[in-house]
């Protein structure tokens, strides 16, 4: 689904990300871990075309992705959600969910009955400015604007982060739904454990903006957490 060959970025004179490589499988949920401050949250920016890389390869779907814009990436079926939601708090629910169909690789017009299956209390707030939502509530619209472009590879940058623990459990649930039922390929930053051993079928552990450790979920043991995670 994707591969990432050594590439490296550089923020002004702060080289970010070194000569980074992993291989994203398809049709699972791959959580991206580590401190904060490691590269996640740039890798994730580099993979939507959002931040430059200096050199190597972004192999999307047997592509070189590495110099397309962002919007060419969406095309391609990218979904993101960033870390802080980011969604339009003066515009209503149903015009965020709309935006998200601009980029929609089948040119679909109306909004997917699945995502109001997915994410029911939107439903109910179509008419809602998305600022007058709760946390909770503006996470799963910045997901189901996400869906709408109906993507073969989600990126989501830590949806859990100050949310309420029905609404994570509720997301949770949705993960597994879209890797299970609908094969589409997660990215999830993830600083919450549980959540990232319960729903992650694999993990990479970045540190100084490389992988140093990954693996299968069930094998993220002590001595990784203690010496990759813990503050």
């Amino acid at each position: 689904m994707l591969k990432i060959n050594k590439i490296n970025q550089y923020y002004k004179e702060s080289h970010t990300l070194r000569d980074l490589s992993l291989e994203i499988k398809e049709a699972k949920c791959t959580c991206i871990m580590g401190r904060n401050g490691v590269g996640k949250t740039t890798l994730m920016k580099t993979i939507m075309g959002l931040l430059p890389i200096k050199n190597g390869e972004l192999i999307y779907n047997n592509q070189n992705i590495a110099r397309l814009s962002s919007d060419k990436r969406a095309n391609l079926a990218i979904g993101y959600v960033p870390q802080g939601r980011e969604i339009f708090s003066q515009l209503s629910v149903k015009e965020n969910l709309e935006i998200g169909l601009l980029g929609n690789r089948n040119n679909l017009k109306t909004i997917s009955s699945k995502i109001y299956e997915l994410f029911p209390i939107l439903k109910d707030m179509l008419r809602r400015k998305g600022g007058d939502l709760s946390g909770g509530q503006q996470q799963q619209l910045s997901i189901a604007r996400a869906l709408c472009i109906q993507p073969k590879l989600l990126i989501l940058d830590e949806p859990t982060e100050g949310i309420q623990p029905n609404i994570v459990q509720q997301i949770g649930e949705v993960i597994d739904h879209l890797t299970k039922e609908e094969k589409i390929t997660i990215i999830l930053v993830e600083q919450k454990l549980p959540f990232a051993r319960k729903h992650g079928d694999t993990f990479f552990i970045l540190n100084r903006g490389c992988v140093v450790n990954s693996g299968e979920m069930s094998q993220l043991d002590d001595e990784m957490i203690n010496q990759h995670m813990s503050v």
